[in-house]
């Protein structure tokens, strides 16, 4: 059974044409599968992208939250804490640096 192919034409401005030329060159391959190889690396990117909707809380909610969360756990990321609680990241990190100093929590 024959694969379907698709045309599209391009518009490519000198940058991203010289650009281009530099990866065919390096990787030695044609435009046409560096084109295709960037799609699919592109779309596998974005295939991992997720959303979160921050809440909107009191620093204190968050603090207890935090607190609460890390009982459950021996080791976690500011990172996780964030993405778990869907609390703001930096405010997670401002947070933790103060249940540091609070000698509520240890870094690692």
């Amino acid at each position: 059974m024959q694969r379907k192919r698709y045309v599209y034409p391009v518009e490519l401005d000198e940058a991203v044409r010289d650009a281009l030329e530099e990866i065919t060159e390096k990787l030695r391959c044609s435009k046409a599968d560096a084109i295709r190889d960037a799609i699919l690396n592109y779309a596998e990117t974005v295939r991992g992208l997720e959303v979160v909707k921050i809440r909107n809380i009191s620093r204190e909610q968050a603090k207890k939250e935090i607190l609460d969360f890390l009982k459950k756990r021996d080791r976690v990321y500011a990172d996780e804490i964030a993405d778990k609680l869907r609390l703001d990241f930096h405010l997670v990190n401002e947070l933790l640096m103060e249940l540091w100093e609070e000698e509520k929590v240890e870094p690692a």
